[in-house]
C-alpha cells in the first residue's frame, strides 16, 4: 500500500540543541569535511560546559514549545486525519468478528494481547448460529458500502484525494518503474531465444557438414548477441 506523502502544512519538527550548534560549528569550521567534522563537533559538544550549552538548549526549548502548540492545533483541525484518510471515503462496515470483540473487550479483563488471544478463541468455540448473531446487518451494509465505494470512485473523489496526497505520483512512477522492468525482462528473454535459434541453426550445419569456421563464427555471432542482450537488460 502506498503511503501519502507528507502534508506540507503539517508543522515541521524543530531542530535539536545538538544540532543547532552542529549548524554552527560547521559554518566556523570549513576545512573539515564529512566524518572528520562530525568527529570533531560531537568531542567539542561533549566537553562543552553547561552555560556555553544554554545557548543553543534555550532557543531548542522555545521551538519545541512552539512546535507542540501548532501541532495540537494542526491535529484539533482534523488535517491531521484528513491527510491520511479522505474523509469522504466511504466507511467499510465491520466483520462479524471485529463488532464480537468489540463488545467482548467492554467486559474482558488482562492485557490487550490477553483479551485479544482469548476473545480469538472463545470466537472460535462459537458455533455458526452463534456467530449470526454479531452478523446482524452486516450484508446489507456491505453491499451498501459497495455501491458508494463506486460512486466515490465515479465522482472522481478518490483521484482527487490521491493526486493531492501525492499517491497518483508515486503509483505512476511505480508502473513505469515495472514497465521498464517488464521490457527488460522482454528484450532478454528475446536475445535468449534468438541465441538458442542461432545455436541450433549452426549445431545443424555442424551435423550436415557445413565447415567448421563458418559454424564456430555463427556460434561467436550468438554469444555476443546474448552479452548485448545481458548488458541491455541490465542498463
Amino acid at each position: 500500500r502506498i503511503a501519502p506523502q507528507r502534508d506540507p502544512e503539517r508543522p515541521l519538527r524543530p531542530a535539536t540543541s545538538w544540532i543547532l550548534f552542529l549548524q554552527d560549528f560547521r559554518a566556523q569550521t570549513t576545512a573539515l569535511k564529512g566524518k572528520e567534522v562530525m568527529s570533531a563537533a560531537s568531542q567539542k559538544w561533549k566537553a562543552m560546559a553547561a552555560d556555553s550549552k544554554a545557548k543553543y538548549e534555550e532557543p531548542a526549548k522555545e521551538a519545541r514549545s512552539k512546535y507542540a502548540q501548532a501541532m495540537k492545533s494542526y491535529v484539533e483541525s482534523g488535517k491531521k486525519d484528513a491527510w491520511k484518510r479522505d474523509p469522504e471515503r466511504p466507511t467499510r462496515p465491520l466483520l462479524p468478528y471485529m463488532r464480537f470483540m468489540q463488545e467482548y473487550r467492554k467486559t474482558a479483563t488482562g492485557s490487550m494481547l490477553e483479551v485479544t488471544k482469548s476473545g480469538a478463541s472463545e470466537w472460535r468455540a462459537m458455533s455458526d448460529a452463534e456467530k449470526r448473531r454479531w452478523a446482524g446487518s452486516y450484508d446489507t451494509e456491505k453491499a451498501e458500502y459497495a455501491e458508494a465505494m463506486r460512486k466515490y470512485k465515479e465522482s472522481g473523489k478518490e483521484a482527487a484525494y490521491k493526486e493531492k496526497v501525492g499517491i497518483l505520483a508515486q503509483q505512476e512512477k511505480l508502473k513505469a518503474k515495472k514497465a521498464k522492468v517488464s521490457e527488460k525482462a522482454k528484450a532478454a528473454k528475446t536475445a535468449e531465444k534468438a541465441t538458442k535459434k542461432s545455436k541450433s541453426k549452426a549445431a545443424d550445419k555442424v551435423k550436415k557438414g557445413a565447415p567448421t569456421k563458418v559454424a564456430k563464427a555463427e556460434a561467436e555471432a550468438a554469444k555476443e548477441v546474448l552479452k548485448k542482450a545481458k548488458a541491455k537488460a541490465k542498463a
